[in-house]
């Protein structure tokens, strides 16, 4: 039986960047780079890329990728995620976004090592500290999601907005808390993964339009696992450029 399964979900109707998924970098579509990542780590037994769209799918067919074709319904990654693996057997889902560039195998081996020692984990994520270096683009940024863990290393929120706000006047405020910013892959139990797709979208998660806020507002618990992998999310043709210098 294979226990790790990792889906990349994959769209072509992004509205702020058009066919973001098949935009040429390097000769290769943007998709490509997120499969050849998954493709490294040594703990993933199969490697899907789940879209509704037969021109992302011939695409990665194109690469030697794995396409598996969805309904229409899916409103976010995460439930396309689950439609795709609804009829395997598996026991971990990696959900690892199709606009993910500079992620490495090695780091989503580490937490897939991590969830197959420690059963009790059914939700986890990445997130890596906000450096000094361009701090305030990082922080006031929307498209940058910024994450709060408690004590235990558990996500307490997610969100568009700088959080916590920082009170003090004094100096700069990126001196006054350890500011984390959060990395679109998730890792789930197979269980935990089908459901969340059965429960309804959240207030919060619409408002932010954050899918993993569905999860913290229906009571669950999702462990951050913190990194300093060079990963980005790749949200305009300027942020391909930027990435490629």
């Amino acid at each position: 039986m294979a226990r790790v399964t990792a889906i990349i979900p994959a769209r072509l109707g992004s509205t702020r960047f058009p066919q973001k998924a098949l935009f040429p970098v390097a000769g290769k579509p943007l998709v490509y780079y997120a499969w050849a990542a998954a493709k490294e780590a040594k703990l993933v037994d199969r490697l899907f890329v789940a879209t509704d769209s037969k021109e992302i799918g011939k695409a990665v067919n194109g690469f030697g990728g794995a396409v598996i074709m969805t309904s229409k319904r899916p409103r976010n990654g995460t439930e396309r995620a689950a439609e795709a693996i609804r009829e395997m057997t598996t026991e971990l889902v990696v959900n690892i976004q199709g606009d993910n560039v500079g992620l490495s195998g090695a780091v989503l081996d580490r937490v897939i090592a991590a969830m197959l020692a420690d059963r009790s984990i059914r939700f986890a994520t990445l997130a890596r500290p906000i450096g000094r270096r361009n701090w305030q683009e990082a922080l006031y940024n929307p498209d940058v999601v910024k994450v709060v863990a408690d004590r235990a290393g558990h996500a307490l929120w997610f969100s568009r907005f700088p959080i916590p706000y920082v009170r003090s006047k004094k100096g700069k405020i990126i001196d006054h808390y350890p500011f984390l910013e959060h990395i679109g892959v998730y890792f789930y139990r197979r269980q935990a993964l089908i459901e969340y797709a059965g429960w309804p979208q959240s207030k919060a998660e619409k408002a932010e339009s954050l899918e993993q806020l569905r999860i913290l507002e229906n009571g669950g618990t999702m462990n951050i696992f913190l990194t300093r992998c060079g990963v980005r999310a790749i949200d305009s043709p300027e942020a391909v450029r930027q990435w490629k210098r």
